[in-house]
């Protein structure tokens, strides 16, 4: 069985299997409740901290913008042969705050809060453990409720102090950091990648970091940052550089990868009328320096909008970091690392979303590989129910002797309901 990231639930089972893990007892979840309370309270205390410095103070109105969503999330997973079903369920609610402090100062607050239920939570051993592991310097996920049939998830993905000051910008906490100009992997985003299977966290990972940026016109500007970590080999730190020149715009990056250094680039522009976009990336470690062969990793997309409203995404990918020695799958559920972006060494993604009526959309994706037997073949169609409630159908079908010879029950449909406010 897969035990992955924070952010999905778990599709991938192995064909063995765990054991129920051990339930809980009564003081244990009283215990984590408290843990989680006490996390809570940290937070707003930053907040009155940073409300109450004197140089926010001179302002006199302090503006607070609320808003968020509420989601029902079902799963099934389903064997080849349809006779072994597993179910697993999220009630997700997100809020989202953004706090006005003064003209230069603002503060965002943005916490996650799953219910869950099913198959992961009932036959996955350290299940709680998995989710209470926070992947970034901060301590900021627990669960502070877990029973033999629920378990309760808390998570602060976004909790960052900024300054801006006309053309500068500089930023402390957990932030998103998106470098990325491609749709599906992204070689370029050193601090936030994300595993494009995990629909269901739009908003995705934060990183805890500092940031410097400079602008100096719409498409120009110098970008610097750096990721906290306790050891030197997980730490990040790289300079961004973006400008627009001819009818593209370019960004190059230098920096400290882990225990790699990395230069790469990118760019997006047009063909035509079909849209052009691209990143590579050279990952070499530091030790020893250049006896160790680098890596190298490229991906290129192409989008375009027929007259009939058909829209057309592809995207190629070269991924020569791939390790074959690690855990093949992990990297579709969870954030993969820059320099190892793929299950294999080559990525295509194909996808043509329609707008079927006004309310409804519906798209038809697959991922695939040149060297390697897989397929995942992604169906979505989107219901607008309402101003600010939607339902989603998904499925997400692993094809192909990698996966046939692994995972218990890869064919999986989604079904989710959700309420923005």
């Amino acid at each position: 069985m897969i035990t992955h990231d924070t952010n999905h639930i778990d599709p991938l089972h192995r064909i063995s299997a765990g054991n129920r893990s051990r339930r809980p007892t009564a003081e244990h979840c009283v215990h984590r409740l408290w843990h989680g309370s006490l996390n809570v309270l940290r937070c707003l205390a930053v907040i009155v901290v940073l409300w109450q410095q004197p140089v926010i103070a001179q302002e006199k109105n302090v503006d607070v913008d609320l808003s968020g969503y509420l989601k029902e999330l079902g799963q099934l997973a389903l064997d080849n042969n349809l006779a072994t079903v597993r179910y697993n369920n999220i009630i997700h609610h997100r809020l989202e705050t953004d706090w006005s402090l003064s003209r230069h100062f603002s503060f965002q607050l943005d916490m996650r809060n799953r219910l869950m239920n099913g198959y992961n939570v009932l036959y996955q051993p350290g299940y709680d453990r998995l989710l209470e592991k926070d992947q970034g310097y901060l301590d900021l996920s627990w669960v502070p409720i877990h029973t033999s049939r629920t378990l309760l998830h808390t998570q602060i993905d976004r909790m960052h102090l900024t300054y801006q000051d006309g053309d500068y910008e500089a930023a402390l906490g957990r932030q998103r950091l998106n470098w990325a100009k491609t749709f599906v992997w992204s070689p370029n985003d050193l601090f936030n990648n994300f595993a494009y299977l995990d629909f269901d966290y739009e908003e995705r990972p934060g990183t805890d970091a500092l940031s410097f940026q400079y602008s100096w016109d719409f498409a120009s500007s110098i970008h610097i940052a750096f990721q906290f970590a306790d050891r030197s080999k997980d730490l990040v730190a790289a300079i961004m550089l973006r400008e627009h020149w001819q009818t593209y715009d370019w960004q190059f990056i230098a920096g400290q990868y882990h225990n790699q250094l990395a230069l790469g680039g990118g760019w997006a522009g047009y063909i035509g009328d079909a849209g052009f976009k691209g990143e590579i990336a050279y990952f070499q470690p530091e030790a020893p320096l250049f006896r160790t062969a680098g890596r190298f990793s490229a991906t290129t997309a192409f989008d375009y909008m027929l007259s009939n409203g058909l829209y057309l995404q592809a995207e190629l990918l070269y991924n020569g970091g791939h390790d074959t020695t690690s855990d093949p799958f992990s990297s579709l559920v969870r954030p993969p690392s820059a320099d190892n972006l793929f299950i294999a060494r080559s990525g295509i993604f194909l996808n043509g979303s329609y707008q079927l009526h006004p309310l409804v959309s519906g798209s038809m994706g697959v991922i695939s590989s040149v060297d390697k037997s897989l397929f995942i073949f992604l169906p979505q169609l989107t219901f607008s129910i309402a101003e600010d409630l939607d339902f989603l159908i998904l499925s997400q079908l692993l094809k192909g002797g990698l996966f046939s010879d692994n995972i218990a029950t890869p064919n999986l449909l989604f079904m989710r309901l959700k309420w923005s406010y």
